[in-house]
This record gives structure tokens, C-alpha cells and sequence, in this order.
């Protein structure tokens, strides 16, 4: 018993070694006996507790903590919290026992108290917070020394306790409201998937010139916190991007998601052409994001960005995809066009949502073809709307705005800010009467 003391109080207050770590908690167990100690005119018992702050741990690393040097109480674990942390109690520091009642000219007491070091956060918290050790309380000072000459004067009064360590604080367990370090998911908003979101929005054009495409238009949200998922788009053929900044740029932004819509340099440019644009306006997205003068300036997730396109855009968004691999997050063509196009190097989620009555992209030429040659591998939707035709996403001559919404939305949600909420709207489809042809993969 001893031994197991003696090396609990010399062991490293920072960084201890798993094995002294195990030797103090076996000193724990065993408690201190009276009899081992000698006669010692002591020093008073000092006490730890309290809490401290948390710093932030590594998601893919378990949090390992420093014991105190002497007894640990376990810190209580919110178990039905995800993202729970635990609350370090300070250890009791010792106080050596006396054996004898009266001093002989006994040598100072001193008290011997170290706080323990702040627990680890919980091991079931993805961003857990590993506690900060504990500042090791002070010793008492020397006990009062008795005269050599005064029998029976009392021994030594206690040295003042030392003060208490503090513990780790415990990590967030609101789990429900709270979103990761960069700002996604956004679960503290309520799910709503309707053609105009609960944001408000604005556009611009200055300062996103591009020589890869004609020009293009931003539309961003301006009461929504920051930093925003990105959607880049490309039109179809003959067309500008002023024909969709009726629908889908309002659509994304009063959702909370900028979208750059684009105008190629040649309407007529096939699908290849329209996906090296959208590669382009990935890049746009970025150089927004670090741009002085930018209303986006710091405040675009330059990582959470989809490529889109319709017909001949929406096959150019597929091309974009399989050119820019893992570094996107997604892909939704509309009605795209490519006939008997194969994409199998498409690696990003991707979302068909095309018109049942298409006699322009035929679904069976086209979408069909492009849904089957994604590896079954990857996350992928075919979501074709009923009573549909070629132009549904063109404000001029568009239809089902409602239902293009509501897969639209869920899937950018679900996608491009990790929102697993919308997974069950997007999963329902196979039900929705709105649709005729319903089909995911994952």
C-alpha cells in the first residue's frame, strides 16, 4: 500500500502513462489504511472539485484523460445525450494519520493535496470536448512545531487545506439544435421544402465576370446565417440564364443556398462545352468567397457545392461531375440531354428530375440511360414527374414548380448541408401519386 501511494504522488500531473494511471486507481481501491503510516505530525486534509473549460477534441480520436494523483470520484456521463460531456470531480487530497495523541517535538506537518485533472468528454460524443486538467491545489502550510520541553502540549494544529482543482466542463448536449463547427446542418430550421423559402434574398452580377462562359447572375440569402452551400447552373439549349432567375434562383436562395446561373458563350454549345463552364463557376464560387468587394466575401461553404443544368445544361452538369470527382458534392440534371450518354465515373449524389411527356431529352434516351450507368455504388434519385413536359423548370412555359420544389429542395438539403430530415421526403417518392416513375439507389 505504500508503494501505491508513494508512486501516485510522484507520477506526472500532465501527462501520465497508462501504467501509473493503473497503479493509481488500484491505490484508489485499496483506501488508506491508518496503520500505514508512521507517527507524523500532520498537515489538514485539503479537498478538490469544481469544473473548467472544455477544448475542443477530434472527432476521430477517442478522448484520453490525465488521472489526479489521488483518489478519483467518476464524473457522472449523460449517457442519453449525444454530444454529452462529463463533469471532473476533484480528488480528496491525503492526510497522513497520526498515531500518537501527543507531540514530542514532532516535525512540521505538511499537507500533501493535489486536484485531480479534468475528465475526458464523453467517448459517444462526435465533437466531444476533452476536459482541461485541473490546477493542483496548494499545500496547507507547516503544522504548528511543539516545544521539546512541553509534555503533553497538543500536537501541531492543521496546515490550511489547499485549494481545489478544477474539472472539465461538460461538452454541449443540446444535440437537437446544434450544428457542426462549420455551420451544417442547419437542424435548429424547421423542415420546408415549399417553392419559396423562409429567407429573403437578393442578386448581382459585378465582379463575376468569367471568360470560361458569357455571363451569370448570383442570387444569395441575406437574412440567413452564414456560411452558404452552392449551386452552380447551366441552361439549356438557346437559352439564357434570364429564363430561370424567375424560378430557381429564388427558389435556392430564400432556401438558404446561393446559386450562380450562368449564359454560355455560345448558346448553342453541346453538353460537353456547358459542363466545362460548370466546372468554371465552381471555381467562381470560390474566388466569391475570398473576392474583396464580394457581398459574399467569408461567408460561402466553398467545399458544399452542386453542380445543375438543364436539357443540354443538365447533361453538361453530368460531364462537370465525372470532371471534378469527389471534390463535389452533388448533381441534379433536369430533363438532361445527352443521347445514350454513359457517366459510370460519377462518383457525387445525383438527382434526375425529369418530365414524364419529354419529347425533347426522351427519358428513355437519355435520363434512363444516364440513372442506370451511375455505379449503384453512389447515392442517386430518378424522379420523374407526371404530365410533364420538356420546358417544366422554365418559368415561361414551366409547370409542377411545387413538386420540382419539394425533391429539389429535400435533396439539396439532404445533400448539400448533410439535413438527414429530408431523406424521408426524398425516400417517400416511391408513394407520391405526383410522380410516375419513381427510383434510388444507394
Amino acid at each position: 500500500m505504500p508503494g501505491c501511494v508513494i508512486a501516485g504522488l510522484r507520477a506526472t500531473r500532465w501527462l501520465i502513462a497508462s501504467a501509473v494511471i493503473m497503479q493509481a486507481y488500484a491505490c484508489a481501491d485499496s483506501g488508506n489504511d491508518p496503520s500505514d503510516h508512521p507517527a507524523i505530525d500532520p498537515g489538514g486534509a485539503g479537498t478538490g472539485s469544481g469544473t473548467g473549460t472544455d477544448q475542443a477534441a477530434s472527432p476521430d480520436q477517442s478522448p484520453v484523460g490525465n488521472s489526479g494523483d489521488s483518489t478519483t470520484r467518476s464524473a457522472q456521463a449523460a449517457a442519453d445525450s449525444v454530444g454529452a460531456g462529463m463533469t471532473g470531480l476533484g480528488d480528496t487530497g491525503r492526510n497522513p494519520q497520526q498515531d500518537s495523541e501527543v507531540a514530542t517535538g514532532g516535525s512540521d506537518g505538511s499537507a500533501e493535496l493535489d486536484g485531480t485533472n479534468g475528465l475526458d468528454g464523453s467517448d459517444d460524443m462526435a465533437s466531444a470536448s476533452d476536459g482541461i486538467d485541473g490546477t493542483a491545489g496548494s499545500s496547507g502550510p507547516a503544522g504548528a512545531r511543539p516545544s521539546d520541553d512541553m509534555a503533553g502540549v497538543p500536537e501541531g494544529m492543521d496546515g490550511t487545506a489547499g485549494s481545489s482543482a478544477s474539472a472539465g466542463v461538460d461538452g454541449s448536449d443540446a444535440a437537437d439544435d446544434a450544428v457542426s463547427q462549420d455551420g451544417f446542418p442547419r437542424s435548429q430550421d424547421p423542415v420546408n421544402t415549399e417553392q419559396m423559402g423562409p429567407y429573403a434574398f437578393e442578386s448581382y452580377t459585378d465582379g463575376l465576370d468569367n471568360p470560361a462562359y458569357s455571363s451569370s447572375i448570383m442570387y444569395y440569402p441575406t437574412d440567413a446565417e452564414p456560411p452558404f452551400a452552392a449551386v452552380v447552373f447551366a441552361p439549356g439549349f438557346l437559352a439564357t440564364k434570364e429564363m430561370y432567375t424567375e424560378f430557381l434562383g429564388p427558389l435556392l436562395a430564400s432556401h438558404g443556398i446561393a446559386i450562380l446561373l450562368t449564359t454560355p458563350t455560345t448558346t448553342g454549345d453541346q453538353p460537353a462545352a456547358r459542363g466545362r463552364d460548370l466546372e468554371a463557376a465552381v471555381e467562381q464560387i470560390a474566388t466569391e468567397n475570398t473576392r474583396n468587394g464580394s457581398p459574399l466575401f467569408g461567408k460561402l461553404a466553398s467545399d458544399r457545392v452542386c453542380v445543375s443544368g438543364h436539357s443540354m445544361g443538365g447533361g453538361g452538369s453530368l460531364f462537370a461531375a465525372t470532371a471534378l470527382g469527389d471534390s463535389l458534392r452533388c448533381a441534379v440534371p433536369l430533363q438532361p440531354y445527352q443521347p445514350f450518354g454513359s457517366f459510370s465515373r460519377v462518383s457525387a449524389p445525383t438527382l434526375f428530375l425529369v418530365a414524364a411527356n419529354d419529347t425533347i431529352a426522351a427519358n428513355s434516351s437519355n435520363s434512363v440511360v444516364h440513372y442506370r450507368s451511375i455505379p449503384d455504388g453512389v447515392d442517386k434519385y430518378y424522379v420523374e414527374v407526371a404530365n410533364a413536359s420538356h420546358t417544366m423548370s422554365m418559368p415561361q412555359r414551366g409547370s409542377h414548380y411545387d413538386v420540382q420544389s419539394k425533391y429539389m429542395i429535400a435533396f439539396y438539403k439532404a445533400y448539400l448541408e448533410d439535413d438527414d430530415r429530408y431523406l424521408e421526403i426524398l425516400e417517400a417518392g416511391s408513394s407520391d401519386s405526383a410522380l410516375s416513375e419513381f427510383q434510388e439507389s444507394h
